[in-house]
């Protein structure tokens, strides 16, 4: 059975684009999975249109710095895995980045997190 054809005044006939960096687009894509809805455009119009959006479930006890810098170490590694599978030799920054979570193992370890 096809798919009922809207009316012309409903029709999605326009679009709209906004620029992300890499890290607000993962964010972007982390919200839309965590509420449930089909896709990012679907997300766009709920929030624009001031349509309620479940919030993922965050939990008070984590620190929201810590977050940051583990999301921030995660772009790194999205940006190295890429460049990496393009045939450039990484492998120093690789260590830099397994220098840097350990640090932030031994930071959440010692503070019980």
């Amino acid at each position: 059975m096809a798919r009922p054809k809207h009316n012309e005044h409903e029709a999605r006939s326009e679009s709209t684009r906004a620029d992300l960096t890499l890290a607000e687009k993962e964010q972007l894509r982390d919200l839309v999975r965590a509420s449930g809805l089909r896709s990012e455009a679907e997300f766009v119009r709920h929030a624009i249109f001031n349509q309620p959006i479940r919030s993922p479930a965050r939990s008070s006890s984590v620190d929201p710095a810590l977050i940051t810098e583990l999301n921030r170490i995660g772009v790194n590694v999205n940006q190295l895995a890429a460049a990496t599978h393009m045939g450039r030799d990484f492998s120093k920054f690789w260590q830099e980045v397994g220098t840097e979570l350990r640090g932030i193992l031994t930071k959440v370890v010692a503070s019980g997190s």
